[in-house]
C-alpha cells in the first residue's frame, strides 16, 4: 500500500472514472464495426514485441497523430502521452518528463542512437527539438525501465525518437512529399519538399525544410511574447540498399539548425537586452549494418557506427551594461555498437550487445566591451578539450509459458572521464555500474493482463556535473569532481486490456532515489548570483498512478484519454522533490467519415502548490505555484486524392495558461494550417 500513500482521494476519484467510462464505451459497442483496434508493436525493448505482451508501460505515437495535431516539435508531438509532461523554458525549447525527472535523467534516443551527451544538465532542455518531426516515423515510449537496456540517464523510461525504415520494390518508384503549414498571427510558416525512390534492392529519401516561428502570441491578455520567434532549417537523408545473402545496409544523416533563438522570460524578467543561441544546431550520420540468419540459434546481428555533434552559441547582455557574453560549448559523439538476437526455442529467446560512445568537449567564453571592442577570453562553461566515453555490455531475456512471460536482463556500464581544470590540473574519473531488471506479464485471458517489473535505473555522473562552472538559469555553479552515479530502483504493477474496441492500461508504480546529485547552496556569492556545488546528497522517491486508453464506442468514433498523477518527496531534505509535474489529463475525441477526420483535443493540469525551495526561487514559477488550466482544441483534416488538408483550432477559449516550470506562456487563440502533395511517378 506504499505505492498509494500521501494520494488524495481526488487522485483517485479520476481513474475510477475514467475506468467507468471505458466499461460503459464497451459495453454499447458495436458488434459489426468493420474497423477494429489492433496490435501495436514496438521496438524500445530492443526486440520487436507486441506492447501486450510486455511488462513495462509503453507507449507509441505515430506518425498519423503528430499529422491530426500538426505537431511543430517532438516534445509537442508527446503532449498526450500518460507519464510525460512537457516544460518550456523557451517557444524554441521544449524538455519531456518522464515520470517526473528531465534533462540528464531521461534517456531520448534518435534511431535507437543516444542523443544525451556529457553535457545535458540537470533539469529541462531544448535538445529534443534539434530533430524534425517531419522526418519521423513514430515515437516509441517505455516508462519504469530502460537503462538494461540503454544505460545511463534512463532513471525512469526512455523516448525513442524512430525514422521511417524504407522498403523496396519490384519496379523503380519515384515518389514525393512537399508539405506546407502555417499558423496565424505569423507564428508559423513551414516548407518541406522531400524526394524519395525505391527499387528493387536499393532506395532513398531526401528532405529539406525551412521553418520561420514568430512571436508567440499568449491567450486573454498575455499577447505578443517578445522576443520569442526563431528561425530553423534542416536537411534529412536516408538510404537503404540490400547487399545479398541477408545484408542489409543502412545510412542516414541528419542535421537541424535554430537561428536566433531567444530566452523569453531572460528578456521579461532578468533585465537582459540579449539573450539568445545564435546558433544552436545537431547533426547526425550513421551506418547500420543488418545481417538475417536461418540456421542456428543466431537469429540476426545488428551493428552501427554514428557521429553526432551538438552545439550551441549564446550571446547575452544586460541592460545598461556595455559588455556582450558570448559562450560557445560544442559536443563531438562517436558510437559503436552490436546487438545479437538469439531463439533458442519456442519459449526462449534473448538478445544481447555491447556499445561504446565517447564525447569531445569544446567550451570557450568571452567578454567583449562594445565601446571599446576589446575581448576578454574566459574559461567556458565546461572544461575545454574535456572527453567523456562509456562502454557497456548488456543481455535481455524473453521467457515464455503459457500465459506467464518473464522477462530479465542486466547491464554492465564503466564510464571515464578526462577534464583539465585550470586550478586543479588534470583530473580523471571512471565510475561504473551494473544494473539489473525483472518483469513478469500474466495473461488472465486473451484480452487482460497483468504486468509487474522490478528495475534498477542508473544516472553516471557527467562534464555538466563534475566541471560547470559559471552562471546557469539564476544560479552560479561551481565545479565538483568526487561524485558518484545516481540510482533509482523502479517498481510498478499494472493492468492492460486490448480488444478490437478498446486498449486501456493502468499503472500503479514507485520510483526510489538515492545518491542523487544535487545542488548545495555556499554562502558565497558571485556577480549577484547565489554559488551552488553539486553532491551526491539526497535521497526521495516519486510514486503516482497513470492510465490510458483508446476506445471505439462507435464504428467512425475514437476516444482517447490518458491521465497522470505523481507524486515527489526528498526525504533528505523532507520537502517536495523539484519540478514535480501537477496533476494532468488528455481527452481527445475523433470522427472519421469519408469526408474527413475531425474531432476535440481537451487538456487540463491542476494547479501545483506542492514547491521545493528551488522552485519557489525560480522566477518562471508565479508566487505560490504554477494555476492550473483547461485549454480545448479542435482539428479537422481531408484527403482528396494525392492530397491532405488539415487545419488545427488551438486554445479555442483563448485560456492564458503556461505548463509548470515553463518561461513562456503557452499559445492563445490559434488557427493552423497544412497542405500535403504526395505525387507519385513511375
Amino acid at each position: 500500500m506504499t505505492l498509494i500513500k500521501n494520494m488524495s482521494a481526488r487522485s483517485f476519484s479520476i481513474p475510477v472514472f475514467f475506468v467507468l467510462i471505458l466499461l460503459t464505451a464497451v459495453s454499447h459497442a458495436q458488434k459489426d464495426s468493420i474497423t477494429q483496434l489492433r496490435d501495436i508493436v514496438v521496438t524500445v525493448n530492443r526486440s520487436d514485441t507486441r506492447i501486450k505482451d510486455l511488462p513495462y508501460a509503453v507507449n507509441r505515437v505515430d506518425q498519423k497523430i503528430l499529422q491530426r495535431n500538426l505537431s511543430r516539435t517532438i516534445p509537442e508531438a508527446l503532449n498526450g502521452i500518460a507519464g510525460l509532461f512537457i516544460q518550456k523554458t523557451n517557444h524554441g525549447g521544449g524538455s519531456p518528463f518522464i515520470r517526473g525527472l528531465t534533462g540528464n535523467q531521461a534517456l531520448v534516443l534518435v534511431d535507437g542512437i543516444r542523443l544525451n551527451n556529457s553535457i545535458f544538465r540537470y533539469g529541462p532542455n531544448q535538445y529534443l527539438t534539434l530533430v524534425d518531426p517531419y522526418a519521423v516515423d513514430r515515437i516509441e515510449v517505455l516508462k519504469g525501465s530502460g537503462a538494461v537496456q540503454y544505460g545511463s540517464d534512463a532513471m525512469t523510461g526512455v523516448i525513442n525518437v524512430i525514422t521511417p525504415d524504407l522498403g523496396f520494390t519490384k519496379e523503380s518508384k519515384w515518389s514525393a512529399r512537399i508539405l506546407q503549414r502555417m499558423t496565424s498571427d505569423r507564428m508559423e510558416f513551414t516548407l518541406r519538399p522531400q524526394l524519395n525512390y525505391s527499387g528493387k534492392r536499393f532506395s532513398f529519401s531526401l528532405g529539406a525544410g525551412n521553418k520561420n516561428f514568430g512571436d508567440l502570441k499568449g491567450g486573454d491578455t498575455t499577447g505578443f511574447q517578445r522576443p520569442s520567434g526563431y528561425r530553423e532549417q534542416n536537411i534529412d537523408l536516408n538510404l537503404k540498399a540490400d547487399l545479398g545473402k541477408g545484408w542489409i545496409l543502412k545510412l542516414a544523416y541528419q542535421g537541424l539548425k535554430q537561428l536566433n533563438v531567444p530566452v523569453y522570460h531572460k528578456y521579461a524578467l532578468e533585465n537582459f537586452s540579449r539573450n539568445n543561441s545564435e546558433p544552436l544546431y545537431r547533426s547526425m550520420g550513421y551506418a547500420k549494418l543488418e545481417k538475417k540468419y536461418e540456421k542456428g540459434w543466431l537469429k540476426k546481428a545488428d551493428h552501427f557506427i554514428s557521429h553526432q555533434e551538438i552545439a550551441e552559441t549564446r550571446f547575452t547582455a544586460k541592460k545598461g551594461s556595455a559588455l556582450l557574453r558570448k559562450e560557445l560549448d560544442k559536443v563531438g559523439t562517436v558510437g559503436l555498437g552490436s546487438i545479437f538476437h538469439f531463439s533458442f526455442n519456442n519459449w526462449w529467446k534473448a538478445n544481447a550487445g555491447w556499445e561504446w560512445y565517447g564525447d569531445k568537449i569544446n567550451s570557450s567564453r568571452s567578454d567583449q566591451n562594445a565601446s571599446t571592442g576589446l575581448v576578454i577570453p574566459l574559461r567556458g562553461l565546461y572544461p575545454n578539450n574535456s572527453s567523456y566515453n562509456n562502454r557497456a555490455i548488456y543481455a535481455l531475456h524473453h521467457l515464455s509459458f503459457g500465459k506467464l512471460s518473464i522477462d530479465a536482463g542486466a547491464r554492465y556500464n564503466a564510464y571515464a572521464a578526462s577534464i583539465y581544470d585550470t586550478t586543479l590540473g588534470k583530473i580523471k574519473l571512471d565510475p561504473a555500474a551494473w544494473v539489473f531488471q525483472g518483469g513478469i506479464n500474466y495473461a488472465f485471458t486473451d484480452r487482460l493482463n497483468l504486468f509487474f517489473n522490478l528495475t534498477e535505473g542508473f544516472r553516471a555522473p557527467n562534464i555538466d556535473d563534475l566541471g560547470t562552472l559559471g552562471i546557469v538559469d539564476f544560479r552560479y555553479e561551481v565545479p565538483a569532481y568526487d561524485l558518484k552515479p545516481e540510482r533509482s530502483l523502479n517498481k510498478e504493477i499494472g493492468l492492460r486490456y486490448q480488444s478490437n474496441k478498446l486498449i486501456g492500461s493502468f499503472s500503479l508504480f514507485q520510483t526510489d532515489l538515492k545518491g542523487l546529485i544535487t545542488r548545495i547552496k555556499t554562502a558565497d556569492r558571485i556577480s549577484g548570483y547565489d554559488v551552488y556545488k553539486k553532491m551526491n546528497v539526497d535521497k526521495g522517491f516519486i510514486r503516482g498512478w497513470e492510465m490510458q486508453f483508446d476506445v471505439k464506442p462507435l464504428r467512425n468514433l475514437l476516444v482517447s484519454g490518458m491521465a497522470t498523477n505523481l507524486y515527489g518527496q526528498s526525504l533528505t531534505k523532507d520537502q517536495p522533490l523539484r519540478r514535480i509535474p501537477p496533476f494532468n489529463a488528455r481527452m481527445t475525441v475523433q470522427y472519421e467519415n469519408k469526408f474527413g477526420n475531425m474531432g476535440f483535443v481537451f487538456d487540463h493540469a491542476d494547479p501545483q502548490r506542492r514547491l521545493e525551495a528551488g522552485d519557489k526561487a525560480d522566477n518562471r514559477i508565479p508566487a505560490g505555484g504554477t494555476p492550473g488550466f483547461n485549454v480545448l482544441n479542435a482539428f479537422f483534416s481531408r484527403e482528396i486524392k494525392k492530397i491532405t488538408l488539415g487545419l488545427y483550432l488551438s486554445n479555442i477559449f483563448n485560456v492564458d495558461y503556461r505548463t509548470h516550470g515553463s518561461g513562456i506562456n503557452g499559445m492563445g487563440r490559434a488557427v493552423s494550417l497544412s497542405f500535403v502533395w504526395n505525387p507519385t511517378f513511375h
